[in-house]
């Protein structure tokens, strides 16, 4: 029986506890109404999540209406949002940027509820077809192992998502949805060979099961299942002692250590630049291609930067730097600089480091690197962009000069002149980051404590 079935394989994967409150994706399609039509016999407390993108007119309200009036009958919320899709895609997949709205969706609606699991009806068949897709596509170990039963909505969140029907074949939920005389909605597309996983559902399957039985999809699933235990018994185990050895996390992304990368072989550097990606940019594509473009900034100068919709990577002076986008936070252009702690603002990176030693040399090399007289300074620091009438007792001067006169006498673009960082205590500057140290705040011969202030900025 197909409800014993799916109860059994979330049993040995742990995917629910009995009785959880948990969300379920509704489509319309059969296999989100067997979905949800088992889970409620198995009695768990359910809420359901629909999208209406708006991509089929007429029939994508039809899908909504139908999924609408199930929850009726079965006296479950429902929780719908609606969009036009297509406006709001400029370029890209279609299919993509559904599951990104869908996904993001369920997460937000599983928040506000307080819920923990998010259940979605991907099958057997579907996991056959995602190994044959990531074949096909040249993909590594990771990309064969298919869709796990059970993981994290994103690295770190206690959101799971859970697949209870990975184990039941696409004839399986067909027949016992005919059997309990359920409805479901037909979506067109799903029989468009223009896209690749229909042509791979619709001829690549069929064939396969002509010629090697029709126990294909099983067998297909249950290389998957046995890559993934492969997987997470070896690759996955050295893969984290080699992202604990070399990776950073903050706030905003992460950190990669140049010097930790350079003693590791080129294939574990591209597999960590993928797994910083996963962690740091979600949504960003994991492909070799763009691994090898991020593992050349390396080889370019500090300053150097990547930018793709999900966020920006960029070298600095140690490494590699992984800042997210935030749309509706933006990164601020001020704020508060102290030891041990990077500022990431719109133009850089800022870091002060307290030093155990005074150096053999007090000139960095480097007009982005300073030191400065620890001692003088009130911790936290404050970073802002200079404005107009800021002034300071530029180092080596008497008087005091306005930033806006040094910057001319400096002969720095007009472009860059406008962006440009000054490191305050209270009102009084400390540096104009990458032009110029305040004279009180110089190393002196009698100085005990020093501080090296760094800026790394972010060019094209």
């Amino acid at each position: 029986m197909l409800v014993e079935k799916v109860r059994r394989f979330i049993e040995l994967h742990g995917l629910l506890r009995p009785g959880e409150r948990l969300l379920v994706g509704v489509s319309g399609g059969v296999d989100s109404v067997v979905l949800l039509e088992v889970l409620r016999q198995l009695g768990y407390s359910l809420i359901v999540a629909h999208v209406n993108y708006k991509l089929r007119g007429a029939d994508s309200d039809a899908d909504e209406a139908f999924v609408r009036a199930l929850c009726r009958q079965y006296r479950i919320p429902i929780r719908v949002a609606r969009l036009n899709l297509k406006a709001k895609v400029r370029g890209g997949s279609i299919q993509a940027a559904a599951r990104r709205v869908r996904y993001a969706f369920f997460a937000r609606v599983a928040q506000r509820e307080g819920i923990e699991a998010v259940a979605v009806g991907h099958h057997q068949d579907d996991q056959a077809e995602t190994l044959l897709l990531n074949l096909l596509r040249g993909s590594g170990l990771e990309g064969l192992i298919g869709m796990a039963p059970v993981r994290p909505f994103e690295v770190g969140q206690k959101l799971r998502l859970v697949r209870p029907l990975l184990s039941v074949t696409r004839a399986e939920i067909e027949s016992w949805a005919r059997a309990k005389g359920l409805s479901w909605r037909e979506d067109v597309s799903n029989t468009s060979l223009n896209y690749r996983r229909v042509l791979v559902r619709q001829v690549v399957l069929p064939l396969l099961r002509q010629h090697f039985g029709p126990n294909v999809a099983e067998r297909l699933a249950h290389t998957a299942e046995l890559l993934r235990a492969y997987w997470q018994s070896t690759f996955a185990q050295v893969l984290m002692q080699h992202w604990l050895s070399a990776s950073e996390s903050d706030a905003v992304g992460g950190y990669l250590r140049q010097e930790a990368l350079a003693g590791m072989p080129r294939v574990w550097q591209q597999r960590l630049i993928l797994e910083a990606l996963k962690r740091w940019l979600p949504g960003a594509p994991r492909h070799r291609r763009l691994a090898w473009q991020v593992l050349r900034l390396l080889e370019a100068q500090p300053g150097r930067r990547l930018k793709l919709p999900q966020g920006t990577i960029w070298r600095d002076r140690k490494g590699l730097r992984f800042r997210r986008c935030a749309p509706a936070a933006p990164i601020s252009e001020e704020g508060a600089l102290e030891p041990g702690r990077p500022l990431v603002l719109e133009g850089g990176v800022f870091e002060a480091v307290l030093l155990s030693q005074k150096p053999a040399c007090l000139n960095a090399g480097t007009p982005q690197v300073v030191y400065v007289d620890a001692d003088r300074l009130q911790w936290p620091l404050w970073v802002r962009r200079w404005k107009p009438g800021d002034r300071l007792q530029p180092l080596g001067m008497q008087g005091h000069k306005k930033v806006s006169d040094l910057l001319t006498d400096l002969r720095v673009p007009v472009d860059r002149r406008a962006h440009s960082y000054v490191v305050c205590q209270g009102e009084e500057i400390v540096w104009v980051a990458g032009y110029r140290l305040a004279e009180p705040f110089r190393v002196r011969p009698e100085t005990v404590h020093i501080a090296q202030l760094q800026f790394t900025p972010i060019e094209d």
